[in-house]
């Protein structure tokens, strides 16, 4: 029998097909082949590689970008980074490293739920002020935070075992954006608008102007996560010292030389500019590597799973189709005049532009919004009279603004490598953005008042 969610997928292809056929106009038949493609995503109606494929097929057939732009995402470095990631993720799982990790932290956390959860919180929130991209902290403790739940006692599927892996997931992400360099899309932005209008951001600045609404949004997901598994009881009894953990074996310790490689590396890519995806690809190289001992001959087919590996190619195609026809660029023409901005409130301001910007990385992915919005820095400058960078941190603080995990890479990927429920997922989305919204952006905006920043 089809669920709703299905059933609302399935409407939406129907229209999307219809709408494909009926017109020529190329910009509504992208838009509608997109929308399907997210649609089917974010409901899963048809499994993750499946609807990639279609998604390919479909730019194809409409003829609207040369073939190079509708394979694009197979040669971006993200593609590449997703690769090299599911590698180590592999290998921290089949070689017992996760497990070696996990009953350390277990020493900790004992069964308890909420210390697990606070434990995670504040260990992604650590990362992303060292590693650089949010892609490469999830591919790291998603494998951690499995083994964790499993030496804990909790079930998969139960609400204990699905809070830990949202807590991972999100926690590494989300309140991170309080870092300059911790994310992608600001990575992106602030590079934008210091090349197009020779304003550079600092480190220092960013991080007082994003801490208020980065608060909310660490606070909103801790109580949501905590309340979600209240109540949890895990099957095993805590730890009492590092002693019951077994030494690490000759190949649990080559991986945790490359881990620590690899991290050192991600960490400090400003000083020596090699991209994280290389950094991730030769960490898979070593691991493959027959001598290290991590993987058999048979590993590519039966301890690795690439099929997310398409859905990532396939969203980085939707943005790159978009991109290519000014689908973005014409939404935003339009949209933007309607936004009525500098009327005298700059409440309105603030609260339109995040929306905004929030709305548009929805539309495509959030690393890829900020090619739309930089360029309309200038004529919202204008318009509110702000200066281009409290403009471009409005910007940031929309496509921080997570409200369904297709907007977000490293949500998908963690959903893939760890099975994240993808309703939970979603709906902790939904409302941690809806709350945090609520309550952040008006915070922000007495914020930026205060320092004089708009």
């Amino acid at each position: 029998m089809m669920s709703a969610s299905q059933g609302f997928a399935s409407l939406i292809a129907v229209a999307a097909l219809v709408t494909t056929i009926s017109t020529s106009d190329l910009s509504l038949q992208v838009l509608a082949i997109s929308a399907a493609g997210i649609t089917s995503f974010a409901t899963r109606s048809l499994p993750e590689a499946t609807t990639a494929i279609l998604i390919f097929l479909a730019f194809l057939a409409i003829d609207v970008v040369p073939q190079e732009v509708v394979f694009s995402g197979f040669a971006a470095s993200g593609f590449w980074l997703l690769v090299g990631g599911l590698v180590i993720g592999a290998a921290i799982t089949s070689s017992g490293l996760g497990d070696q990790i996990a009953r350390r932290i277990y020493v900790h956390t004992g069964g308890s739920y909420g210390r697990a959860v606070w434990f995670l919180s504040l260990g992604g929130l650590a990362l992303g002020a060292f590693v650089p991209s949010a892609i490469p902290r999830v591919i790291v403790i998603m494998p951690i935070t499995l083994s964790l739940a499993r030496t804990m006692g909790m079930i998969p599927g139960s609400r204990g075992h699905t809070g830990l892996l949202m807590s991972a997931a999100m926690m590494t992400l989300v309140p991170t954006y309080t870092f300059l360099t911790a994310n992608l899309p600001t990575i992106v932005e602030m590079g934008a608008i210091e090349i197009l209008y020779d304003q550079h951001i600092s480190y220092g600045a960013y991080f007082i102007q994003n801490a208020p609404i980065n608060v909310v949004r660490f606070g909103v997901l801790l109580i949501m996560l905590l309340t979600f598994g209240r109540g949890t009881k895990s099957t095993s009894e805590p730890l009492t010292d590092t002693g019951d953990s077994p030494d690490l074996t000759t190949e649990q310790q080559r991986l945790l030389y490359v881990l620590i490689f690899a991290i050192g590396l991600w960490a400090s890519d400003t000083w020596h500019g090699i991209a994280p995806a290389w950094v991730a690809l030769t960490a898979a190289m070593a691991l493959f590597l027959p001598g290290v001992g991590i993987f058999g001959p048979q590993a590519m087919k039966t301890e690795i799973d690439f099929s997310i590996a398409f859905l990532i190619a396939s969203v980085f195609c939707i943005s790159a189709v978009m991109t290519e026809i000014g689908l973005g660029a014409q939404i935003a023409e339009l949209v933007v005049p309607a936004l009525r901005l500098g009327q005298g409130n700059s409440l309105w301001d603030v609260s339109v532009i995040i929306g905004f910007s929030s709305a548009l990385s929805h539309l495509t992915i959030a690393p890829a919004t900020p090619i739309v919005l930089a360029p309309l820095a200038s004529s919202m400058s204008e318009a509110t009279g702000w200066s281009i960078k409290a403009v471009a941190m409005a910007h940031n603080v929309g496509f921080s603004t997570t409200a369904l995990p297709y907007q977000s890479p490293p949500l998908l990927i963690g959903i893939a490598m760890a099975r994240i429920p993808v309703g939970a997922l979603t709906r902790l989305c939904l409302i941690s953005a809806l709350v945090t919204s609520v309550l952040g952006i008006p915070l922000t905006w007495v914020w930026w008042v205060w320092l004089g920043v708009i």
